[in-house]
């Protein structure tokens, strides 16, 4: 049975679905990573992520070069001790992935010999767990929706992110506190425990890098040998479609 064949689910349930909080997302934390965090802005307008900002435009203008950090858990993160300890490093390894990837767009990565390069790290500080029996719950909901994917309001999943840019100098030029949870509608579910973090990843990684350069600055070419190849391919198509298939996220292995 094809998606526009498929029966329609009562329009009791659909009304209850939206009638639910569109968002699982917590406000931004402040651990003390960044400097300055007073002076951070609220992005407003955001439609799924809650964000808060900083950066000397100035300054950043002068950055060709990055080295970037491996991101790690902040002390004292919020992370509940049910996500283990591999899945942990699993949100990880795709945080430096993607950061990777979409810092490359913007600036020349080099290694973290070179002493003229701005420094670029982050790191975790929330963990929201998703609940893989309420996600396939979720799955086989959305199979009767055509055009989209819905969630149940329990075992949503999310990541609080912050990170920096720091310049050769050691002086801070940019600074993000981001956190997102998995809505209700749009967000596929995972059988993940860390499913919705590690997609979320990729979100976070292209709005602090967008952020680091005026809007509308044009993306580097890419040079033939990828800087990022340590992190895997820049796309995985048989996780993609897997992912399809099911109506699940699949997180690419460590």
């Amino acid at each position: 049975m094809t998606r526009s064949h498929r029966v329609f689910v009562p329009s009791a349930l659909c009304l209850a679905l939206l009638a639910l909080p569109a968002c699982a997302t917590k406000p931004p934390t402040q651990t003390g990573f960044l400097s300055n965090q007073a002076g951070m802005e609220k992005v407003s307008g955001t439609v799924r992520a809650q964000i808060e900002r900083q950066r000397d435009l100035e300054a950043l203008g002068s950055v060709t070069k990055v080295t970037l950090l491996p991101a790690k858990l902040q002390d004292a993160s919020d992370i509940p001790d049910t996500i283990t300890p591999e899945s942990r490093v699993l949100v990880l390894g795709e945080l430096d992935r993607q950061l990777c990837f979409q810092l490359s767009r913007r600036f020349e990565i080099v290694s973290p010999d070179d002493p003229t390069a701005a420094r670029v790290q982050a790191v975790i500080t929330r963990l929201q767990e998703t609940n893989a029996t309420a996600s396939a719950a979720s799955a086989a909901v959305s199979w009767f929706l055509p055009g989209g994917s819905v969630r149940l309001p329990v075992g949503r999943g999310g990541v609080s992110i912050e990170a920096r840019l720091d310049l050769a100098d050691g002086r801070q030029a940019a600074a993000m506190a981001w956190s997102r949870g998995a809505g209700v509608v749009m967000d596929e579910g995972s059988l993940s425990e860390v499913g919705d973090a590690h997609r979320f990843t990729a979100s976070f990684a292209k709005d602090f890098s967008d952020f680091l350069v005026e809007t509308e600055t044009p993306q580097r070419a890419q040079s033939e040998q990828d800087p990022c190849q340590k992190h895997g391919p820049r796309l995985d198509l048989g996780r993609l479609a897997a992912g399809r298939v099911i109506g699940l996220h699949v997180p690419r292995p460590k």
